[in-house]
């Protein structure tokens, strides 16, 4: 009697994603963007493990992020994770060989993360992330410069200011305005981690939340006003016009209109982000629909180095997933492609035709063209058919009687025009029927 065989699970596990050779259109689009963008602008790579020790990667008590790192014992009961995030990760390893960073310290990073929470249309429980920082420059610049490195990635893929925006906002601003309405230092932190879910939840249950940790009627009221604000007029109308943190803003804004890219700066007051180790000038993308969660975020955090390394440096940077694009990018730009395009498939009818198939597709890898080669003897209309849905520029195809005579049939798939001509000037060929 045969042994029952059990089937797998043909599924991913839950918040999880398999990449089809389809996905690869956008995917391969977005890696070449990040990098490009980086490098243009001065950024060098680094890469670092995507499992890092569980101290490295947590975070202060009441933090988000600390209750979704997915953490577990290794063989030798160390206490490990997988990282839900990179900037950690950047920090240790610039602080462990600071000789190897130029000294302007622009670093990037490409790598996948881990969270556990709760999958929804722009958030899984894994993603690829881009992360861009720029370490030792105090100067509020360096954000701009950040942001000019953004926006360059996004135009790569096809965006423009109708179709993003960057909201920006000064931590440092929002703790003067809060002292100022008399919230004690000791529960900043705590409103901020509120304000920073304002936008998921509603009006009253924003209210209720502030309430449990003590903020009066009177101080909610102006909290929500100061989060409506959208100008720099209008924040400063709050009694912040001489505030450090105004001062900042203003040499944000002359440094991207420098840069060129203030048309897709907006000023929001309520942008907090949720990490308390941000200390000055943060931000978040998003879709001017508003339609998605945010395509990226950042800001500076002075004070993180100090706190995981013991020595001070001032720093900022942005961390960009690939989940929200990809949909932002599915809904601009519909692919109806069905695997990736190559330039020319080759194929044939008869064991006859094999090696010259094999030699043609040699040929080409010298050429900076691609080639596949279909192994399946066909008939010279279900072959084409086959370079159809390969998505092929041309076809390439030697039935029974252009092998007994040493020729090859080349078709422009998009043109239609076509040429028999010999095996032994099919480069040529080929090269000229692409550009027919």
């Amino acid at each position: 009697m045969a042994e029952k065989t059990e089937s797998i699970d043909k599924l991913p596990l839950r918040g999880m994603r398999d990449f089809l050779p389809k996905d690869w259109i956008f995917r391969q689009k977005l890696m070449t963007a990040w990098t490009s963008a980086a490098e243009e602008h001065g950024f060098v790579r680094y890469e670092t493990p995507i499992v890092e020790p569980l101290s490295l990667l947590e975070r202060k008590a009441g933090e988000e992020i600390s209750d979704q790192i997915y953490n577990f014992e290794d063989k030798s009961g160390r206490k490990i994770a997988l990282r839900p995030e990179l900037t950690p990760s950047m920090v240790r390893i610039v602080a462990g060989n600071r000789d190897a960073f130029t000294a302007q310290g622009k670093v990037y990073a490409i790598g996948q993360c881990f969270r556990y929470e709760r999958a929804s249309l722009g958030r899984k429980r894994e993603h690829f992330q881009w992360n861009i920082d720029i370490i030792g420059e105090e100067k509020c610049v360096a954000e701009a410069y950040l942001l000019k490195t953004a926006v360059a990635a996004l135009q790569k893929i096809g965006f423009s200011a109708a179709d993003f925006q960057i909201h920006v906002n000064n931590r440092q601003l929002v703790s003067d305005f809060l002292i100022s309405i008399g919230i004690t230092e000791e529960n900043i932190v705590a409103v901020m981690g509120v304000m920073d879910k304002k936008d998921k939840v509603a009006p009253e249950v924003f209210a209720d939340m502030l309430r449990e940790i003590g903020v009066l009627d009177n101080q909610i009221q102006a909290i929500t006003a100061f989060m409506n604000a959208r100008s720099l007029p209008e924040i400063e109308a709050f009694g912040l016009a001489d505030a450090p943190g105004m001062a900042d803003m203003k040499a944000f804004l002359a440094a991207c209109e420098a840069l060129g890219i203030r048309d897709y700066i907006m000023i929001d007051p309520a942008i907090v982000r949720g990490l308390a180790y941000y200390t000055g000038i943060v931000f978040e993308a998003f879709d001017t629909n508003r339609k998605f969660r945010a395509i990226f975020g950042g800001g500076r955090y002075d004070h993180l180095f100090e706190k995981l390394t013991g020595r001070a440096t001032e720093a900022c940077g942005l961390g960009f997933g690939d989940v929200v694009i990809e949909e932002l990018y599915k809904a601009k730009y519909p692919d109806t492609r069905v695997i990736p395009a190559v330039d020319v498939l080759i194929g044939g009818y008869g064991a006859a035709a094999l090696p010259d198939i094999l030699k043609m597709s040699a040929a080409l890898t010298d050429s900076g063209l691609s080639a596949d080669c279909d192994f399946k003897a066909a008939q010279t209309g279900k072959f084409m058919g086959r370079a159809n849905k390969r998505q092929a520029r041309a076809a390439a195809y030697i039935g029974e009687q252009e092998a007994a005579m040493g020729q090859v049939l080349i078709k422009n798939m998009e043109t239609g025009v076509q040429k028999v001509v010999p095996v032994s000037e099919f480069k040529e060929n080929l090269i000229a029927i692409l550009q027919a």
